[in-house]
């Protein structure tokens, strides 16, 4: 087994921070929430202390509680949502799975430090197996009690639907990339959904596997290297939940979703076979139970006991024959979906006056070897404290602490022996559907899928007050907008059903007339003005409705309908714009002069302002002068604020889909935004330069939406699926450090052309930047023709067009617009390199053959049979379809491309009568003779491809 070195940094260098927030431009500090459906572990080495871990969406938390204060730590190190997590039998060593891409495996002793000083390093990822099981997703993993051995579950329907799961294992300790040994489950018996080793001693590779419709159980053979498995005789059972082995004895027990509880037994008795042997003898069934009409979720076995969780929120202690001792139900009667138990020993049975011995000097070991205090008050004997059990001779019920969680995401800490119940944790009880920074104070609203707003205190990281709305408990009630104004007074949630909720925040309580209703129809986006006195709703009627306060209430004082609205933002308190999905842009104006006059809220000016691409994002620009606009095409577009004149055209990042949610980073030169997947830090000014951003990977699925805070100078983001708000401190320095060692001029643009710098594509374009000049359009007769290190302005339209970029007529006057704004007629081949890479598509490659073929065939260029193009109804139709283009023209680049297309018969003078394409075929055919403006598709498209 190889060495583990504990990583030490100098703490006198990086000042205790985080070292790998020096080179992230955003580093997750916190979380808010976990996920409840992934099984939380318990690793708590000592009574007074606790310690858990979790996971909320891709990360894994590990929480520390010691009586007075909670620290949550995150940390980040899986591409896809985390859906298992297991540990060793000393709790040093954790394993975390996603659900398809890695495992990972955790020391956490960096996390825990010296028990004695209570260190404050972190935990780190030292060992991950990439997709194990290839492009099938992983079911469940688990590590063997010493921590020596890794088995991982998963792999459904690789192969085919007749394929069964696969285990496979590793002796992850010495860093073999391909498993020790695998093994492929029958396909009859469905889905793994957990896997447990065996806790004794003497049979610790011996593990169980639960699927939907089996239990398998298995063992490792450590010297012949082979895993080994067997499946007992069906008996009817389906729907099994989970199943563990029984401490210090040959029996087993598995729960199912019916209630019923099913032991296994080994069938036979062979000579030989002590406490240290490592013979997996045969399970076979022994017997059932019904306990329960609820479905039984978990069961365990600890302490000499088993312990079932069941979907009634009770929680059973039977022995080890499967003997009711004890239960209890919490108050919220929810679900039980987790138990997991401290890592400590047993408390010892002994009477008051009871004295450490001398063997263990005062101290407890558990199996792991870490030395836990003794009880603190030995003078308390625990078989009186201790409930009794239900039998006649009301023997005491005496195991160790334990943790469970439920449904909701309700975390509980429980000790039967000295009847403590205490909530753990931040609770997490539905998919958060909303969220918040307060602009003034550092605080964080975040609202449930059941309508209870939660305010947390953004410098202690705990909850600070919460409200229960009387939210219709359904998708169409739930508040998916949530926003404060400006001054930090009101608060507002538009929900799904058109009602609007006005909350006091200060005290959390409903303001007086909440909830409004002036639409039905699903609120969108809500926003308050700059200066608190406005308040607009935008519905999926495609309707801006304008509140104004009067006295203590918010009214309806004007309404407006416009295009779908993507985004908005304020100019200023009484003006704002919108982008759509119509590819406009709409300024609006509140008139509060004259409160008498018709229109409040009316619509001042409107513009198209894209062709093809669809907006995603807006932001005003600092100074008020400026609106940047990202699109769908991974564009940001430069306007005025005033005109909506185009300014500038800029590649946006083209890694992970459009930019979305454009957020100004208070005082300073940079925004950020979001895109599927990913958070992007920018510099301002934006010019298209690859170096000037920076993005880390903030969620496995997909963001919704993102906040700043300037109190914590940190970004909140939350996402599809999540329970929890995610909170990333900002670091602004990788981006500077960056921007210092890419170079100047167009060094780190050419990164964005095959080759680079010094490739043949600059140089080709290059010479063609100078053929430009002494092209024949060019020249002036017999004068002497000078050279020239710039371009007329005049001549950039069809330079791009020579070296790949196809513009349109309208892309081709935004370009031209957009160089009339540099105040010059001439540009070097530096700047009109810029503008081409700023202004061709971020994605897809020139037309191809095929892309030839579908066009002229959707138009209906082509004849009856398909197989042919008229050029003649080509022309005609490029004169009247789209953007026009002139007769003359089309006929200039046919003859010019197709010469032998008109030889024998010239285009009619009139080009816009449509001649039909059969009779023009059936010319074509006459006297063996082709149509003389009728050629073959395929010379048609070889020739423009």
């Amino acid at each position: 087994m190889a060495e583990i070195v504990e990583f030490q940094p100098d703490d006198a260098l990086h000042h205790g921070e985080n070292v790998q927030h020096r080179c992230h431009p955003l580093h997750l500090s916190w979380v808010s929430g976990f996920n409840p459906r992934v099984p939380l572990l318990n690793v708590s080495s000592r009574r007074d202390r606790k310690e858990l871990v979790l996971a909320s969406g891709s990360a894994l938390l590990f929480y520390s509680y010691d009586g007075e204060r909670e620290k949550v730590f995150p940390v980040t190190g899986h591409k896809a949502v985390v859906n298992m997590i297991g540990c060793d039998g000393s709790g040093r060593f954790v394993v975390s799975s996603d659900c398809s891409y890695s495992i990972n495996v955790w020391d956490r002793v960096p996390a825990c430090g010296d028990g004695a000083t209570g260190g404050h390093k972190n935990p780190i990822a030292i060992r991950t197996i990439f997709e194990p099981f290839k492009a099938s997703e992983i079911s469940a993993v688990a590590l063997s009690r010493e921590g020596k051995y890794l088995l991982a579950g998963g792999g459904t329907g690789v192969g085919g639907p007749d394929q069964g799961a696969q285990l496979k294992l590793w002796s992850w300790t010495v860093g073999n990339d391909f498993p020790d040994d695998t093994l492929t489950l029958p396909a009859r018996l469905g889905r793994i959904k957990t896997i447990h080793f065996c806790p004794d001693r003497g049979r610790r590779h011996q593990f169980v596997v639960t699927l939907g419709a089996g239990v398998v159980f298995g063992a490792w053979d450590a010297k012949e290297q082979r895993l080994s498995m067997q499946v007992p005789k069906r008996h009817g059972f389906q729907d099994y939940n989970d199943s563990a082995f029984v401490e210090g004895t040959d029996r087993a027990v598995s729960v199912t979703a019916a209630g019923m509880a099913i032991v296994w037994n080994d069938d036979r008795k062979t000579p030989g076979d002590g406490a240290g042997s490592e013979t997996a003898l045969r399970k076979e069934f022994l017997k059932y139970l019904h306990l329960k009409y609820a479905a039984i979720n978990v069961v365990r076995s600890c302490d000499e006991k088993i312990v079932t969780g069941d979907d009634d929120g009770e929680i059973r202690f039977y022995d080890n024959s499967m003997k009711i001792l004890y239960w209890f139900k919490q108050e919220d009667l929810e679900p039980i979906r987790t138990l997991s138990f401290e890592l400590v020993e047993t408390r010892k049975r002994k009477p008051p006056a009871a004295e450490p011995t001398e063997s263990n000097g005062g101290e407890e070991s558990n199996e792991g070897g870490e030395q836990t205090e003794t009880r603190t008050q030995p003078d308390i004997n625990i078989e009186e404290i201790a409930p009794k059990d239900v039998s006649f001779d009301a023997k005491p019920v005496i195991v160790r602490g334990f943790v469970s969680a439920t449904k909701t995401g309700k975390i509980y800490d429980i000790d039967i022996v000295y009847h403590k119940i205490q909530e753990l944790f931040l609770p997490a009880p539905s998919i958060i559907t909303a969220f918040d920074v307060h602009p003034r104070r550092s605080e964080l609203c975040a609202c449930d899928g059941n309508g209870r707003l939660v305010v947390y205190d953004l410098k202690t990281r705990a909850i600070k007050m919460t409200l229960d709305v009387p939210i219709q408990r359904t998708r169409r009630g739930r508040i998916i907008t949530l926003v404060y104004s400006p001054c930090g007074t009101f608060l507002a949630g538009g929900a799904e059903n058109g009602y609007l909720w006005m909350v006091e925040p200060n005290i959390m309580i409903l303001a007086g007339a909440s909830p409004l209703q002036f639409v039905n129809d699903k609120i969108r986006r809500v926003m308050f003005s700059s200066d608190s006195k406005s308040l607009l709703c935008v519905d999926d009627s495609n309707t801006v409705t304008l509140l104004q306060r009067e006295k203590d209430d918010w009214q309806p004082t004007g309404r407006c309908a416009t295009h779908r609205i993507v985004d908005l933002a304020f100019l200023n308190p009484t003006d704002f714009v919108s982008i759509g999905d119509d590819r406009y842009m709409v300024k609006y104006t509140i008139d509060d002069a004259d409160m008498a006059q018709l229109e409040t809220l009316s619509i001042v000016q409107r513009q198209r302002i894209e062709q093809s691409a669809r907006p995603t994002g807006l932001l005003v620009m600092p100074g008020g002068q400026q609106l940047l606009v990202a699109n769908d095409q991974l564009k940001f577009k430069v306007f005025h604020a005033r005109t909506f004149d185009i300014l500038h055209t800029y590649s946006a990042p083209f890694v992970d889909g459009p930019a979305r949610c454009l957020r100004l980073l208070p005082g300073e030169d940079f925004f950020l935004f979001i895109t599927h997947n990913n958070i992007y830090l920018h510099h301002l000014p934006i010019d298209g330069n690859p170096f000037k951003y920076m993005a880390v990977r903030a969620h496995p699925k997909r963001l919704s939406w993102m906040q700043l805070t300037w109190t914590e100078r940190c970004a909140f983001v939350f996402g599809d699926g999540d329970h929890a708000v995610s909170m990333w401190k900002i670091n602004t320095g990788p981006v500077l450090d960056n921007l210092k060692n890419v170079g100047t001029g167009l060094d780190p643009f050419c990164m964005l052309l095959p080759g680079g710098k010094r490739g043949c594509y600059v140089r080709e374009i290059l010479s063609l930047f100078f053929y430009n000049q002494i092209s024949p359009k060019n020249s002036d007769g017999d004068a002497e023709l000078t050279l020239r290190d710039a371009m007329d302005t005049r001549d950039v339209p069809n330079y791009m067009r020579s070296i790949g970029f196809h513009m349109s007529e309208y892309e081709e006057q935004n370009l031209c617009k957009e160089m009339e704004l540099l105040g010059t007629y001439f540009l070097t081949f530096e700047e009109v390199t810029k503008l081409f890479l700023n202004h061709r598509p971020s994605f897809g490659c020139p037309p191809n053959a095929e892309d030839i073929r579908t066009a002229v065939t959707s138009i209906g260029a082509t004849t009856a049979s398909g197989t042919k193009v008229d050029l003649v109804r080509l022309i005609t139709i490029l004169s009247a379809m789209g953007e026009p283009m002139d007769p003359k023209t089309s006929e200039f680049y046919c003859r010019l491309l197709f010469p032998a297309a008109f030889e024998s018969k010239d285009l009619p003078d009139d080009l816009q009568e449509d001649r039909p394409t059969e009779e023009c075929e059936g010319r074509g055919h006459a006297g063996g003779k082709e149509c003389s403006n009728c050629i073959p598709i395929d010379v048609f498209t070889d020739r423009l491809s």
